[in-house]
């Protein structure tokens, strides 16, 4: 068993662990385009920018975890595929994570922005 195997596994979820506590401890202050959770929706005004930002921190932190489970697993149990396996899984929880900030954000907003 490699360790730049290893750590090639790991580094994806150690960067959303990092990424997501200092987006948590360092939330975006104004709607901009370079920092936090940018979709149409989540830039529609400055409530919704900070729900959305809130709670894709929070989506960070737990796709981090559950990359750092899947990433141990896939080394212990293949190896070889640790690596693909874990690139393959965040590509996934990315997208799952995106759809669940947007149902949150579906369910609290209405179409023009305004708390349901």
């Amino acid at each position: 068993m490699s360790l730049e195997i290893l750590l090639g596994a790991l580094i994806s979820p150690l960067i959303f662990l990092v990424g997501g506590y200092l987006w948590k401890q360092y939330p975006p202050k104004k709607i901009n385009y370079i920092y936090g959770y940018r979709t149409r929706r989540s830039m529609a005004n400055q409530e919704i920018w900070d729900y959305a930002n809130a709670i894709g921190a929070f989506m960070f932190i737990r796709l981090g975890i559950v990359l750092l489970a899947i990433g141990l697993l896939s080394y212990i149990i293949y190896p070889n595929y640790a690596i693909m396996v874990s690139i393959f899984s965040m590509l996934v929880g990315i997208g799952v994570g995106m759809y669940w900030c947007e149902t949150k954000l579906n369910r609290n907003f209405d179409r023009n922005g305004n708390p349901k």
